[in-house]
């Protein structure tokens, strides 16, 4: 991440000029240079000092609009201005500006992860997505800690006077915001993974805008044609006219048909333009580790499986698909503290199945109770199935029983935990356990976007004492 920092932090930078400014008058004030105090700025060009005073002053971020550093770059090479005599002016923004370029890789790696990660030793290429990034990104200033946050795009932010505009205090970061303390343990370092309510419908949002306005895309669209709308009556008038009234709210149907939880025991979501329609609806990552902790594991053996989360890669695991496998990818959301792996699937069926000889686990005449589980996730932006499913076999390798889940549709960016139990298996009748895990994308893309699987797990069941009984090993 320093390495990473270092070259966002150059962007727009050059070393020591190798020209002399020739100009006779200042550029900002159109007067002539000589008779007034003059300065040359690190990149060559000349300038009167208190007109680059008053130009710093007056670029000076704060909490009304979006963070602009255009104001602290030399008018002439947009190079950021550098001199010993304006340190004062410049010191506190060129802090603020480096706190915007980091946020802008996190950004990054937040919203396209698998291109970042396509591009990891490919600096020019990291370097591009990152420019690209400042062109696009809208940040503010929070009202409150008066530390830069992410709040949408410039597109959306060039739009502020047509659309919905915030006052200073409403513009908060996560962590100054009341709504995620409730959700969310830390919702600063959790932040990507917050589910926000549409501030004008019910549902979950998918926008972020303003700086402080969350929209799902339908209301992201609605508003887009009352800002066209707008743009429109001003060009037939050649004026800015009256402002359109607000986005219209769609009204929440109840508790009895709204599937959402509502804030305050409430009945109804408020839903309309006013900050207090915004709610957080929760945090994937917490939620993953709340699963966990409901889904607490009872007294048995350990785990069984070999390679269970993809820590070496595909070993031990058949690939049932000749034209499509499963392959190992680095978790976003952790599965735990210890797991840093998990399988991911592609826009193919994608099978994978590990056969465990019980001959080798039970004693011979004796019963168990087998627990076969895996966690399973999918992408917000490309839904995916999953599928587990077991077969006990004889000797022969026939089955004996089979049992599997339904095709289950993989939750966003949160772990959920599949489970097949099998009661009172016995030797020597039942000689092998198969296991086979199943997943695919459901929108077809091509690369490995289609649900995640890790932990994949088959236990015996009981009490030490109780395994101590009928395994040859624990």
């Amino acid at each position: 991440m320093t390495d990473l920092f270092t070259d966002v932090a150059t962007i727009g930078t050059k070393g020591p000029a190798i020209f002399q400014d020739t100009s006779i008058d200042c550029a900002i004030c159109l007067e002539l240079l000589d008779g007034s105090r003059v300065v040359t700025l690190g990149c060559g060009h000349r300038w009167h000092y208190n007109c680059l005073v008053q130009q710093l002053q007056t670029a000076r971020p704060n909490s009304t609009k979006r963070l602009l550093f255009s104001g602290t770059q030399c008018a002439k090479c947009a190079v950021i201005c550098e001199h010993s005599e304006l340190e004062d002016l410049t010191r506190s923004t060129d802090v603020l500006r480096q706190k915007v370029d980091l946020l802008v890789v996190e950004q990054v790696v937040l919203d396209v992860p698998e291109e970042w990660k396509r591009c990891r030793d490919k600096p020019a290429a990291r370097k591009t997505m990152l420019e690209d990034a400042r062109r696009n990104y809208a940040f503010y200033m929070c009202g409150h800690c008066k530390e830069p946050y992410f709040g949408g795009t410039v597109e959306c932010a060039d739009d502020e006077d047509d659309g919905d505009t915030a006052e200073a205090e409403e513009r908060l970061c996560v962590a100054c915001s009341p709504d995620p303390q409730i959700c969310c343990q830390n919702p600063l370092e959790h932040r990507g993974y917050l589910t926000w309510k549409c501030r004008y419908c019910c549902r979950p949002s998918t926008h972020l805008c303003y700086g402080s306005v969350h929209f799902c895309d339908g209301c992201h669209d609605r508003n887009s044609a009352r800002v066209q709308e707008q743009r429109r009556q001003r060009m037939m008038t050649g004026r800015n006219g009256s402002q359109l009234p607000p986005l219209e709210a769609v009204p929440c149907p109840g508790s009895s048909s709204c599937p959402f939880p509502k804030p305050d025991d409430r009945t109804h979501h408020s839903n309309g333009a006013s900050k207090d329609s915004e709610q957080t609806y929760g945090c994937a990552w917490c939620q993953s580790v709340s699963n966990q902790q409901q889904h607490a594991e009872e007294p048995g053996s350990h785990n069984l499986l070999r390679n269970p989360s993809g820590q070496t890669r595909l070993q031990r695991w058949r690939q049932l698909n000749p034209q499509m496998s499963w392959t190992v990818e680095q978790s976003v959301i952790p599965v735990d503290s210890s797991t840093t792996t998990n399988f991911v699937s592609s826009f193919q069926r994608c099978a994978m199945s590990q056969v465990l000889n019980l001959s080798q686990i039970l004693k011979n005449h004796r019963t168990a109770t087998f627990e076969v589980s895996a966690r399973y996730m999918g992408r917000t932006d490309c839904p995916s199935v999953f599928q587990l499913e077991a077969v006990l076999m004889d000797r022969n390798q026939l089955p004996l029983q089979k049992l599997a889940t339904e095709t289950l549709q993989a939750p966003s960016d949160c772990w959920e935990r599949a489970t097949l139990i099998f009661d009172r298996v016995s030797l020597p009748q039942a000689q092998y356990l198969n296991i086979t895990v199943t997943g695919k994308d459901s929108r077809f893309w091509q690369g490995y976007f289609g649900s995640k699987v890790a932990n994949c797990s088959v236990r015996v069941m009981g009490t030490p004492e109780e395994l101590a009984q009928v395994m040859l090993t624990n």
